[in-house]
């Protein structure tokens, strides 16, 4: 049995045994999900405090209504719904008041190379080209701040914890195509920065020279 397997089989009966109020089960649940949910609660929201809120809430949420899971395979999207709904509407609480955050500390290197090879195919020439082989990680992560937290929230999902189209739908409460399409956006979005950001410090080395 793969490595995989052999987690999501101990997750399943973690999550039998909470549905059946075993603490126990919970605690160990509650460590194997706390970081990750954290950084995703972080990447949304930008801030640390609401995202130790959120987290709170989110397992706060996963064990009240524990029963409710029937399907203990579910149980990662389940609780990454939980957490995003939690999130998004602490935004909209504080719509316009975020802070920046530094995405440097939500994503590992893997995932910023394959973020960047994903922006850079097609489309990606000429200067763009030259900043994701020479700078991805600053200006990539510039870039990213700049987004819509519903455009973060989908790059996060997809990219990051390697969700499918259908799950991060589930997840957001959205239909497939809107997640496809805020994934093109964002991309898009991502790719005009880079360009822009490429062209402004491609002007300013000329008026030092």
């Amino acid at each position: 049995m793969e490595r995989n397997q052999i987690m999501e089989a101990k997750t399943r009966i973690l999550v039998e045994r909470m549905t059946r109020d075993d603490e126990e089960a919970f605690d160990e649940l509650y460590q194997s999900y706390s970081v990750k949910l954290f950084r995703m609660a972080y990447f949304i929201t930008g801030n640390r405090s609401d995202s130790e809120d959120i987290l709170q809430e989110t397992f706060i949420k996963c064990y009240l209504h524990r029963k409710k899971l029937k399907q203990p395979e579910y149980f990662e999207s389940w609780l990454y719904q939980i957490m995003v709904r939690t999130a998004w509407r602490a935004n909209r609480k504080k719509k316009g008041k975020m802070k920046e955050f530094s995405f440097e500390e939500i994503l590992n290197d893997d995932s910023n190379i394959r973020f960047a090879e994903s922006i850079q195919k097609g489309d990606a020439i000429g200067p763009l080209e030259k900043i994701l082989e020479n700078e991805i990680a600053t200006e990539l992560h510039r870039a990213v701040n700049c987004l819509d937290w519903k455009y973060r929230t989908v790059i996060l999902l997809y990219y990051y914890n390697d969700l499918s189209i259908k799950e991060i739908a589930c997840v957001t409460g959205t239909l497939e195509g809107t997640v496809k399409s805020r994934l093109h956006s964002a991309r898009v979005l991502l790719r005009k920065q880079l360009d822009s950001d490429y062209r402004k410090s491609e002007k300013g080395s000329m008026c030092h020279e």
